[in-house]
């Protein structure tokens, strides 16, 4: 069995142990809705190496205000990992990684758990400062965490 075919049924067996029933993408993207946002978790490989992409969309269509980038950057300093990422069309998100080649439970399900508390408890106070759509407006319907 490859690795990323391994990664994927632990990746599995994580989540039911976690008792979440994310919807899946058809290009393989895990889903759910946490607080007003929207968890994605993806898998890849690159080299001999896989990973596990936690990210979270927070904000789609704002106005990138040098208020809004300087506290974009500011958050940057305070997280414990992961960062905040601006992409060109004006979507903010915040992501961790992970390596996957002997991913464990605990480490799972906190970088899950943390990437959406800090999307969750952020996403109000930057869309106040540049407005936008929240994940929630844009994406709806993923189905939500026993966390929330």
């Amino acid at each position: 069995m490859n690795r990323l075919k391994m990664l994927e049924e632990r990746v599995n067996a994580y989540l039911g142990e976690m008792e979440l029933v994310p919807s899946q993408s058809e290009d393989g993207l895990y889903l759910f809705k946490y607080g007003s946002t929207v968890v994605m978790i993806s898998l890849f490989e690159e080299g001999d190496d896989t990973f596990v992409r936690f990210a979270s969309i927070m904000l789609k269509d704002f106005e990138p205000s040098l208020e809004l980038l300087q506290r974009i950057l500011r958050l940057n300093t305070e997280v414990l990992f992961g960062s905040f990422l601006l992409f060109e069309d004006n979507t903010l998100s915040f992501s961790a990684t992970l390596l996957g080649n002997h991913l464990d439970y605990d480490e799972f399900e906190r970088t899950l758990r943390y990437v959406a508390k800090v999307s969750d408890d952020y996403d109000d106070e930057l869309q106040a400062l540049g407005g936008g759509q929240r994940a929630e407006d844009v994406l709806g319907g993923a189905p939500s965490s026993s966390g929330e």
